[in-house]
């Protein structure tokens, strides 16, 4: 009869210990479920704050590339003109140095008439940079006009 005893109890003991078990495993999967829930909204979150994030940044890369676009358009207009401007110039464009007319040489962008006569009264010129050599005219003047130049 012990032996029946100790098998009751000891089945009653096996019992109570699964639905013990049974219950801390239904209220360990409810703490899952909600630590997952947590864990599933802050990764919501954190994606929706990166893509904002993402969004303004990629409005104002857009307004910079719409601005660097619209400048290279007004480049490439500038350019197109200063070509056709070239290819159209006649080698009557170009002035001699070393026999224009004042009105002539005053023609030229930037040149001035105290500037006209003081290329007169220093011919003759060997070369066109002579000009920008003895002070007549700055660099930069030279720059904008030598291509216009010649003496011969």
């Amino acid at each position: 009869m012990n032996y029946r005893v100790e098998k009751r109890s000891c089945f009653a003991f096996v019992v109570t210990l699964l639905v013990g078990l049974a219950g801390c495993n239904s209220r360990s999967n409810a703490t899952r479920a909600q630590s997952q829930e947590v864990k599933d909204e802050k990764t919501r979150e954190h994606v929706a704050n990166a893509t904002a994030k993402v969004k303004e940044e990629s409005r104002v890369a857009a307004q910079h590339i719409d601005e660097a676009a619209r400048q290279a358009g007004h480049e490439i207009k500038v350019a197109a003109q200063g070509a056709k401007e070239g290819w159209n110039r006649k080698e009557s464009d170009t002035v001699n140095v070393n026999s224009a007319s004042k009105e002539q040489l005053e023609a030229l962008p930037g040149l001035s008439a105290s500037q006209s006569d003081q290329v007169i009264d220093a011919r003759p010129y060997s070369s066109t940079h002579d000009l920008v050599a003895r002070g007549i005219i700055s660099q930069s003047e030279y720059d904008r006009i030598g291509n216009r130049l010649t003496t011969r």
